[in-house]
């Protein structure tokens, strides 16, 4: 199937499966040969007019014509982005900084679960799920653990405050020069580590509630520092 005739059929599956008009951002060719190796066809798409929607759909490498998509995984991720909006800005006040709020899961969703709200499903048993705080802090210099330890510790706290296990909190330490705007967007589906970012990006830290960390010595054996 050529590029053009497989971003379609995708784009008919997610449309006639959600009622809805669908943009296409980006198209990743499988491989035909190895689909469940390397996988299979996929775009990373959003709903007209809803570019913080973004997710993947795309072929199901094991099923030749049928499609899967996280289209409600996102809804999710931006209703969470939101929702703790006012807590995350208390936390970072005078630091500059982006963020999103990312979910994932391996438990069982489908298109009946796009009007239900991230809560009720995660107090409805889902708690393998896991929930990461990917924050982009942007700062002029390489910075000292010392200024953001108090910081990390409370994001660290607020992200396990979700019924998810594990739960925590990803920062990359960015060049304010760099526009992070699209990259945390996309986080959920891009798969790009902080240190393959592009641009200036001096470090990262992330923990979550496996590690039990309870004081800010802690924090030092999980930083990474990227050379220059």
């Amino acid at each position: 199937m050529s590029k053009a005739s497989s971003q379609e059929a995708i784009l008919a599956y997610l449309e006639e499966k959600y009622d809805e008009k669908f943009e296409v951002e980006a198209f990743k060719e499988g491989s035909e040969a190895f689909k469940q190796m390397y996988g299979a066809d996929k775009v990373i798409v959003h709903p007209e007019g809803k570019p913080e929607h973004v997710f993947l759909a795309g072929e199901d490498r094991d099923h030749e014509g049928e499609y899967y998509d996280n289209y409600v995984l996102s809804i999710w991720q931006d209703e969470l982005t939101k929702h703790y909006k006012e807590e995350i800005s208390k936390i970072l006040a005078g630091i500059d900084y982006r963020y999103r709020v990312l979910l994932y899961t391996q438990d069982g969703y489908d298109s009946s679960f796009k009007e239900m709200s991230v809560f009720n499903y995660l107090e409805n048993g889902h708690n393998d799920s896991s929930l990461i705080i990917n924050v982009a802090i942007l700062t002029s210099k390489a910075p000292s653990l010392n200024e953001y330890s108090e910081q990390i510790l409370q994001l660290n706290k607020l992200a396990n405050t979700a019924n998810t296990k594990p739960a925590g909190v990803s920062i990359g330490f960015v060049d304010q020069e760099v526009d992070v705007t699209d990259y945390i967007r996309t986080s959920a589906v891009n798969n790009v580590q902080w240190s393959n970012m592009i641009g200036k990006v001096y470090g990262q830290i992330t923990i979550d509630n496996r590690l039990n960390i309870t004081n800010s010595n802690q924090l030092s054996e999980y930083f990474e520092t990227f050379e220059e």
